[in-house]
């Protein structure tokens, strides 16, 4: 058994290999950059299009973090408005062996430090009170089995606090969900909505999202009560979340739309924000620009994909796969104006506690930020590194 795992490995190592090479071999025939996905595209914009938005590309700055440790896969978390906390696998001083669980570390973004945490294993999710939830496991490879392991290794976790000792569990098979509020394992059939509803929690004392196999969604209250119902053409969208923003105690149902697809004649226009504390129940249609219906037409490309964001300056989507159009759009409401403010798709999913900033996972990672007396903070001074007081 353990020749046949040598013999998998090695061919893993050869695939790897290949890979790089041809990657390799792409960067020297294209210039390669740090951004997310597709390069911007230089083709001429038809004018009816172009009259839709305007060019803003010197809008909101980005500064590329060299000092930053590269994070693994998995996402990254803000603390708060200048740290994330996120796994590595290498820092300046160590790296880790094929068969040793992953560092989590938190880097300052102003103060271009970082401090190792005494957890070790895979980051999986923070929670907005300080939950934390870390697989007790190493992955040198990304959700792979290493020889001798068996699935029940993988199902050990670390929960508890951040800054306080974790307390190791089991996940059982059937339950695969995390909380992203709370950091906690969940069962997503365990509620009697009916068969094929998708549960979604929102922050403790909210309720949760119930999501009906037709596309309708309604919010439930702690109690049980239905306090509105959403009709939604999920034909057209896939919809992730909700995504909780905290600068103004709102959720948004996050739409994301691929044209071109079978049976889609045309993007769902609406995105929502919604409060569900128990003193106030609103929800919030939004219509979506125009020149997202225009990218559904197969004439700009078949196969544009845009995502709606909030941010603390307001919505922004990105396209990508596009002709011409690829780049990050904000809709500017005080001037009255969409603008394209970056010609490369970026997605704005690693937004700080104030709306103000935005990660990305390049190589070196990427910041941009969004708000203006944000800027100035930064320039100003830097702030003496917080730590945390391990226990």
């Amino acid at each position: 058994m353990e020749a046949l795992w040598q013999r998998i490995r090695r061919k893993l190592a050869t695939i790897g290999m290949h890979a790089t090479l041809l990657c390799l071999a792409l960067c020297a025939a294209v210039t390669c950059h740090a951004w997310p996905t597709s390069q911007a595209s230089e083709r001429p914009i038809l004018p009816e299009l172009q009259e839709l938005f305007e060019e803003a590309v010197d809008t909101f700055p980005i500064m590329t973090l060299h000092g930053m440790p590269q994070p693994r896969m998995r996402g990254i978390s803000w603390v708060d408005n200048h740290r994330v906390i996120y796994t590595v696998r290498k820092l300046p001083d160590w790296e880790a062996r094929s068969d040793e669980r992953s560092k989590i570390i938190i880097y300052d973004i102003d103060a271009q430090t970082y401090e190792e945490t005494p957890y070790r294993g895979d980051l999986w999710c923070l929670g907005l009170e300080g939950q934390i939830l870390v697989q007790d496991y190493a992955l040198p490879y990304f959700f792979t089995i290493q020889p001798g392991d068996t699935a029940e290794d993988t199902r050990h976790f670390l929960s508890g606090t951040l800054g306080q000792p974790l307390t190791r569990i089991e996940r059982t098979p059937e339950i695969r969900q995390v909380d992203p509020f709370s950091c906690r394992f969940y069962n997503n059939a365990d509620h009697n909505f009916g068969k094929g509803h998708m549960l979604r929690p929102l922050r403790p004392g909210d309720g949760v999202l119930d999501e009906a196999p037709g596309g309708d969604i309604r919010l439930v209250s702690p109690e049980g009560n239905t306090k509105w119902v959403l009709k939604i053409d999920q034909s057209c969208n896939f919809l992730p979340g909700p995504v909780y923003l905290p600068w103004i105690n709102r959720y948004y149902i996050r739409s994301t739309w691929l044209g071109g697809k079978p049976g889609c004649s045309h993007a769902n226009r609406n995105t929502w924000l919604f409060s569900a504390d128990q003193i106030r129940i609103q929800i919030q249609t939004l219509t979506m620009p125009r020149l997202l219906d225009e990218l559904q037409k197969p004439v700009h490309g078949l196969g544009s994909q845009s995502t709606i964001y909030w941010a603390k300056p307001g919505m922004f989507f990105s396209v990508r796969y596009s002709i011409g159009l690829n780049g990050l759009y904000w809709v500017d409401e005080k001037a009255g104006k969409l603008k394209r403010v970056l010609k490369q798709p970026w997605d704005l999913d690693q937004i700080s506690p104030n709306g103000c900033r935005s990660l990305i996972n390049t190589n070196p990672p990427s910041l941009i930020e969004l708000c203006k007396e944000q800027m100035q903070w930064t320039m100003r001074s830097l702030q003496k590194p917080k730590h945390l007081a391990w226990q």
